[in-house]
């Protein structure tokens, strides 16, 4: 008989106040740290600094994310013997977590203070190397723990990129399957099914949240996002989570500069495009009216780019990398008509 064995993690916490009983959760999923490593970033560090769990536990700063600072807590994790690291923070800790993680073969724990993407559990870390920003392939945690009520207090513009960045596996999933079409691609849709469903449940029910600050909203967010690492995890590929849509920010990033947006927010409206692409009526109608009702930028201006900056990643999106996408399917002149008839530029 043959199977198929798969990896996610072993702790899973969703709701409000969980930090308050953290070694709590630990214990209760058999796991025991004796000296564990707290990292954050200045301004998570002052979110999660009320918590006793961080107070107990050494912990780092996270200054510039260098390769440097990346080397010397390597070397710190190493020689003062940590058995566990505790990333704090939002995707860029967390990202920096799961590459010590790899380098260290310490098993890291993700405590996110923003929901913006899946990079809470995904197997992937975004890194700057050389002045270059690029996707390595990293662990995924041990465990994810998200407190509700941090997420809540959150800045809304990331809970609108988190709500984006999971709204565009609806897109993604349509890739997948137009791939294994149109050139044989293998296709793993147990790992797609995981990443679609929370998407699509969460776009047929968003009427049932009265705004992205809901507990309900942010619980399912959460459990969403973390179904997106894990799918990925499975695939041991970013293809359940990223298709037309993330080529569409990608090309933004690299004309832009990585970061300048959120990514959630690029690819959640790029995946206004791609569903009307892809010929997905209902979906793309349906995801107008959620983005109307929790306001999230459905226009340039909103988003903050130029009508002539996404026409240039729209020429460029297609080429960013060897994935097979809806993007495929037309000319780069039907893409930007389409854009146009779209948006009304």
């Amino acid at each position: 008989m043959i199977y198929k064995f798969v990896n996610f993690p072993i702790i899973i916490e969703v709701k409000s106040g969980v930090l308050e009983e953290f070694e709590k959760v630990i214990h209760q999923n058999n796991l025991h740290f004796e000296n564990p490593l707290v990292i954050t970033g200045e301004k998570s560090g002052k979110i999660i600094s009320r918590y006793q769990f961080v107070s107990k536990y050494e912990h780092y700063i996270i200054q510039n994310a260098t390769m440097k600072e990346m080397s010397y807590l390597r070397r710190t994790l190493i020689e003062y013997q940590h058995d566990a690291i505790i990333a704090c923070g939002g995707g860029k800790v967390i990202d920096i977590g799961k590459y010590l993680a790899r380098e260290t073969l310490i098993p890291v724990v993700s405590v996110p203070t923003l929901l913006s993407n899946d990079a809470i559990a995904s197997p992937i870390s975004i890194l700057r190397i050389n002045n270059e920003y690029r996707s390595l392939g990293t662990t995924m945690p041990i465990g994810v723990i998200v407190d509700i009520e941090i997420i809540k207090n959150s800045p809304k513009k990331y809970l609108l990129a988190g709500l984006g960045d999971l709204i565009s596996n609806i897109s993604a999933s349509y890739d997948w399957v137009l791939a294994r079409k149109e050139i044989g691609e293998k296709i793993d849709n147990f790992s797609r099914m995981l990443a679609y469903m929370p998407a699509i449940n969460l776009l047929n029910n968003f009427e049932t949240y009265s705004s992205v600050k809901d507990e309900k909203f942010i619980e399912d967010l959460a459990y969403g996002l973390i179904l997106s690492g894990i799918a990925m995890n499975i695939a041991h590929s970013s293809r359940p989570a990223s298709g037309s849509e993330h080529n569409i920010s990608h090309a933004l990033d690299k004309i832009l500069g990585f970061g300048r947006i959120p990514h959630g927010l690029q690819v959640g409206f790029a995946t206004i495009l791609t569903t009307y692409l892809q010929g997905q009526t209902r979906e793309y109608e349906r995801i107008l009216d959620l983005y109307e009702k929790f306001e999230f930028p459905r226009n340039l201006n909103k988003l903050g780019i130029n009508e002539d900056t996404f026409i240039n990643a729209l020429k460029l999106a297609p080429k960013i990398r060897n994935r097979y996408t809806i993007l495929n399917k037309y000319t780069q002149k039907e893409i930007t008509d389409s854009f146009v008839e779209l948006f009304g530029y």
